[in-house]
């Protein structure tokens, strides 16, 4: 009778594993489509521009476009970009060399440094870094059809910016929030406006993002005076969740 039970219990184990089996395989059968076909509903392509040269070297026979896409952006920009309470914690975050030619000294001048700005609320902002394009517009674009950039949806279309690899690097919480930024940083990387990942400055090709990743900001000001749960944690989960 015993020897009846655990034949028993082994068939019902095997039965179950082969329904586990036979659910993935419907599963990946019925992804196969999507993959064969380059088409994902949740992801989509994106490129990085730095430059307006970066972006017209790309689309050589529409270079005029990406003038229209910088514009559009600057004006998102004054709505998108991070915001903050303290000059001093928008640049632990996000302040860098943009000029290493000339800072090859050991003496960088202001006007080599990305340092924040004072928007007319009083609230402190990164400027932005570059641009980031849906792959789609610059696909049409090749082909003729210039989308109006007025009309393209922040996940479309929206400013980058440059946070400093210390930000990325430090989990500390400072008393002043500052002192563990102690020099500027040279390295630095790309990230949107809420603080997802896209690359470091190197950053050439396209990068593949989840849609809701290109959510447009949230409005939230940091304030305060430590970096836990604010813009540079939230910066550090998503580059390794990016990496993993």
């Amino acid at each position: 009778m015993a020897a009846q039970e655990g034949i028993s219990t082994a068939l019902k184990n095997r039965s179950r594993r082969q329904k586990r089996s036979q659910a993935a395989t419907l599963v990946l059968m019925g992804a196969t489509p999507l993959v064969v076909l380059g088409f994902d509903p949740w992801h989509t392509d994106v490129r990085v521009f730095r430059t307006i040269d970066a972006c017209q070297s790309t689309l050589s026979s529409a270079q005029g476009y990406c003038e229209d896409l910088e514009r559009e952006v600057a004006l998102r920009h004054a709505v998108m970009a991070p915001k903050y309470t303290s000059r001093a914690q928008c640049e632990a975050d996000f302040a860098h060399v943009i000029n290493e030619e000339s800072c090859k000294t050991g003496w960088c001048s202001a006007d080599n440094l990305a340092t924040c700005e004072q928007a007319d609320n009083g609230l402190y902002q990164p400027p932005y870094s570059g641009f980031l394009v849906d792959q789609s517009v610059l696909d049409k674009s090749y082909h003729g059809e210039q989308l109006d950039p007025s009309a393209l949806s922040d996940r479309q279309l929206q400013p980058v910016y440059g946070i400093s690899d210390e930000t990325l690097k430090s989990g500390d919480d400072s008393d002043d929030g500052y002192s563990h930024h102690s020099h500027v940083p040279f390295f630095w990387h790309y990230v949107t406006a809420n603080g997802q990942y896209l690359g470091n400055k190197n950053l050439r090709g396209p990068v593949t993002m989840a849609r809701t990743q290109l959510a447009g900001s949230s409005g939230k000001v940091y304030n305060g005076k430590t970096q836990r749960g604010g813009f540079g944690s939230t910066a550090r989960q998503t580059m390794q969740a990016a990496r993993s």
